[in-house]
């Protein structure tokens, strides 16, 4: 009797978690092992942690309903508050506060903001129920032989826990070794491993030690402390959740995310050397807040929780990370974080990630299967696929990374210039009347289409000389018509 391959997944995120399931739902045997605990345990430390809101856009809702689980989108969607504007916080010239609406699309697109931990959540319990799958909470990386394809864990408590799983997940194939002669360590050999651990990857390090891969790491010079706004004392919420809400201040800006239960997660982004002046002159945080971020306090917070939260809470070093290799011979690829790291400001990270999965199982993977007929189906990933995918994905994710450090300079501007608000009148235009110029701006193109990265890029280069191009005749027309009128007067 032939057997299937084993696969075993390094992170249990929403990109590990959704890559152990599109590997289940293919019949292979598949073993999820995360350095963290079950993320429906309650833990003493989570208040300390720097959380990042997520949100949850075409790339990624494809991603999951491509997994062919009944019920797994819809609980999601359940799970997730739509909005389809940026609210830009400002005051006016008299000093007033000031809010101005910019929707994401003239089609009236949207985003979905989660929970950060419930996309991952709800994914882990798919796989909960899939018969050929298992999870390995609190199990870190120790080594990797990638020639040898064997992986050795440690079992740890990565943050202490109060009480057991929660019952949504009574019933997860967890491994929890807590008795005293329990070994520490274990080892497991696979026939492929997928790397989905994150930015700071184990796997990644591994493949580094194995072959030459360039690779490039670049930190912004800002640091986000994550907020906690919770609701108003009957419930209800304090911000129209219809929007995503933005206080921008030069070089810094607050980013308020309003969440399902009426609370809100909010992310203050500002340079490191302000973090620590604010940290040696905590009586100056309330006069900072008033200054840079005008209206949340106290409307969204009292200045006592501004103060306990920012001492309180991590504060987060942002970086974007580029790999000129993310997979090896036919036996190991990377995915999500571990291959791609981003600043969240284009709120694309987590998306992207999902996107690899969709992209390698069904771009590649699957197709192998289907096109080499000397490929035994029991074999995971056919000779050739991790290449292949690699290749083609790299200059993909390269460019989403570009644009999604770019785009903080865009968040920082807030409310844009007569200019700039004059192009996108224009854009929105020719994309309504003008279909055939196929004329998407940028941001409809990454978060609410599904087209390569790369080409988007290519194609937004190429609109902006086209739209150069139109104000350049505009001009030349508006100065034939003035010379024209001059030379009537005379």
């Amino acid at each position: 009797m032939t057997v299937k391959d084993k696969v075993i997944v390094v992170g249990g995120g929403p990109v590990g978690a959704l890559a152990a399931l599109y590997t289940a739902r293919r019949g292979y045997e598949v073993e999820v092992y995360e350095f963290r605990d079950d993320p429906n345990a309650p833990s003493a430390s989570e208040g300390k942690l720097a959380l990042i809101p997520v949100t949850i856009s075409e790339r990624g809702f494809r991603a999951v309903e491509n997994a062919n689980v009944p019920g797994l989108m819809e609980d999601i969607s359940r799970h997730s508050l739509p909005v389809h504007s940026r609210m830009v916080h400002t005051r006016d010239k008299n000093g007033d506060l000031k809010e101005t609406s910019m929707p994401y699309s003239s089609n009236g697109d949207r985003i979905h903001i989660m929970q950060r931990t419930s996309i991952g959540q709800r994914i882990l319990l798919a796989l909960s129920k899939e018969p050929n799958a298992k999870v390995f909470f609190d199990h870190k990386l120790v080594t990797c032989d990638l020639r040898n394809k064997t992986a050795t864990f440690e079992n740890v408590k990565w943050k202490p826990q109060d009480g057991g799983l929660m019952e949504s997940t009574e019933n997860m194939k967890v491994t929890e070794q807590t008795s005293k002669d329990a070994e520490r360590t274990k080892s497991v050999t696979y026939d492929y491993i997928i790397g989905a651990d994150g930015a700071h990857s184990a796997i990644r390090k591994q493949l580094m030690r194995e072959t030459n891969v360039d690779y490039e790491q670049h930190y912004v010079d800002v640091l986000w402390c994550d907020f906690y706004l919770p609701p108003g004392p009957k419930g209800q919420r304090k911000l129209d959740e219809a929007h995503l809400h933005v206080w921008p201040d030069k070089e810094r800006v607050f980013i308020v995310l309003p969440e399902v239960d009426g609370s809100a997660r909010g992310g203050m982004v500002a340079p490191i050397n302000e973090f620590r002046r604010l940290k040696e002159h905590p009586e100056e945080l309330e006069v900072f807040f008033d200054s840079s971020y005008p209206g949340v306090i106290p409307d969204l917070m009292s200045a006592e929780s501004v103060k306990e939260q920012f001492f309180r809470r991590d504060h987060l070093s942002l970086m974007s990370i580029k790999c000129g290799k993310i997979g090896w011979e036919d036996s190991c690829v990377l995915l999500g974080d571990s291959s791609h790291t981003m600043p969240p400001f284009y709120g694309m990270g987590m998306n992207t990630g999902l996107e690899d999965v969709r992209v390698f199982f069904e771009d590649f993977v699957d197709p192998a299967h289907r096109e080499n007929v000397y490929s035994s189906i029991n074999t995971f990933c056919p000779k050739g696929v991790t290449k292949a995918y690699t290749d083609y994905r790299i200059p993909d994710v390269q460019a989403m990374t570009d644009i999604a450090s770019d785009h903080f300079e865009e968040l920082k501007e807030g409310v844009p210039g007569p200019a700039v608000i004059a192009r996108k009148r224009v854009e929105s235009e020719l994309q309504k009347h003008v279909p055939g110029l196929d004329y998407v701006p940028m941001y409809s193109r990454i978060v609410f289409g599904h087209e390569r990265f790369s080409v988007a890029l290519k194609k937004d280069a190429q609109q902006k000389i086209l739209f150069a191009g139109i104000l350049a005749s505009l001009c030349a027309l508006c100065v034939a018509m003035l010379v024209r009128a001059g030379a009537g007067v005379m």
